[in-house]
């Protein structure tokens, strides 16, 4: 059988005080030069400072304001906004990656997310191939201390969850899979309080879902799987979480029911679903090669102009100039169905793709995001061959070209990835092979090179 995992492969609210609102009138008032990483645009030049062939050159005190990325989902969200970051420099090395303190237990499946405070948050997942495995622990890397502390565990266990930052700064974690059974649920972590409460109830469940957060603060969250064994089907559904409510509101369904897609917010505040299947698991269903738009003002969908080809298990990300670019995945369910090398470029200005350079090998269930430089990194997956890898390469939009950049000490595919301040790129966990058979619990941080 094709390698998926056996099962799904894929809150309270605070009070706001008067105070809160003065600090913030004085904030905007004397930082105009700040500004929220939103939308993907370009910040303006950071300091740099060099790090060592090991990568852990500590950072120079000057610095300019830095934005807050926040890592990708499994499925795919990208595009995260969280408030504006403390200055902090970029850091450059040798494009070389350091061992760091391993999880406690091996696992893949997580969900991620880069707390305001520049800690990064790993949740959920599992320790095996299927979600009869999945855990609720909650892990927070200090990258200042370089470790790795517990958490209080979430309300429920969950593997292949839809993880965002929210502009408060709190966490919500959104669905997931557990005993096989894609789950509704959803809860929201506090940094502050180091709690957990819960978040409500979607109207279907949904694992290998897409959570964007909209530029008004509500959340998106379209798709995925919804039917357990044995047709595990996707849905085409769609429904927005309000932080400041608490609540869920249906909105308009897409045309095709997706999961294992990708969603990216746009420059305008639209979110662009690409890609995905029909069903979330095993040899079935049709991959799409469609994509739609959502308009948060209108509440409606719209269709896109259609990829080269179809994708699942592909990446997305932002690029600093408001484009969208694609890589890799399958484009069928089959056995023989070979990992893509291809990439191309979604200009939302043009409504057209465009294909671009592709990756040095086929990947899919890799990891990708976007650097603060705005180059990209993508991070191991699976080859055409079926093999885990522990390559990366970093992708130049200026020149739409791909280069190999340092190895993993493990190959790796589906760990949780996150951007931290400084540029610098942790990887945690991940399974060791295409069926996840085996896990690891195996952690590494990558300082890229100067562009």
């Amino acid at each position: 059988m094709k390698p998926r995992s056996s099962d799904a492969v894929r809150r309270g609210v605070g009070l706001v005080l008067a105070i809160d609102a003065l600090a913030l009138a004085v904030v905007l008032a004397t930082a105009p030069a700040a500004f929220i990483w939103l939308d993907g645009s370009r910040p303006s030049p950071l300091a740099v400072s060099s790090a060592g062939a090991s990568g852990s050159g500590a950072a120079s005190p000057a610095a300019t304001v830095s934005p807050g990325v926040a890592s990708p989902s499994p499925s795919g969200a990208v595009a995260t906004p969280t408030e504006s970051a403390p200055a902090q420099t970029l850091t450059y090395g040798d494009g070389t990656w350091s061992r760091i303190p391993s999880l406690p237990q091996p696992l893949w499946g997580t969900g991620s997310a880069l707390l305001k405070d520049g800690r990064v948050l790993v949740v959920g997942g599992s320790s095996g191939p299927v979600s009869s495995t999945a855990v609720a622990t909650v892990e927070v890397f200090d990258p200042q201390a370089n470790s790795w502390a517990a958490a209080t565990p979430m309300l429920q266990a969950r593997a292949y969850p839809a993880t965002v930052t929210l502009p408060d700064g709190s966490v919500l974690v959104v669905g997931g899979s557990r005993d096989g059974l894609p789950l509704d649920s959803a809860e929201r972590y506090f940094p502050d309080s180091v709690s957990w409460v819960s978040a409500g109830t979607m109207s279907v469940p949904r694992t290998h879902s897409t959570a964007t957060v909209l530029q008004d603060g509500r959340v998106l969250v379209v798709g995925g799987g919804s039917d357990a064994s044995s047709t595990f089907k996707s849905t085409n559904t769609a429904e927005i979480f309000d932080p400041a409510t608490g609540n869920w509101t249906p909105t308009a369904s897409m045309a095709s029911s997706r999961a294992l897609h990708t969603a990216t917010l746009l420059a305008d505040g639209e979110v662009l679903m690409a890609g995905g299947a029909s069903t979330y698991h095993g040899s079935k269903g049709t991959v799409r090669a469609t994509a739609e738009i959502y308009d948060p003002k209108s509440a409606s969908w719209r269709a896109a102009a259609p990829l080269s080809v179809a994708r699942y298990h592909h990446t997305a990300v932002l690029l600093s100039d408001g484009r969208v670019l694609i890589a890799g995945g399958w484009s069928f369910t089959t056995n023989t169905d070979p990992s893509l090398a291809t990439a191309e470029i979604y200009d939302p200005a043009a409504g057209t793709w465009t294909p671009t350079g592709s990756m040095a090998v086929g990947r899919a269930r890799a990891r990708m995001t976007a650097l603060p430089d705005g180059r990209v990194l993508v991070v191991g997956g699976v080859d055409p061959a079926y093999r885990v890898m522990a390559t990366a390469e970093i992708y130049d939009p200026a020149t739409g070209r791909w280069q190999p950049t340092g190895r993993l000490a493990t190959a790796v595919m589906w760990p949780a990835m996150a951007v931290l301040r400084d540029g610098r790129v942790v990887v945690a966990g991940g399974a060791l092979e295409a069926l996840a058979g085996h896990v690891t619990a195996v952690c590494a941080i990558y300082t890229p090179p100067a562009p």
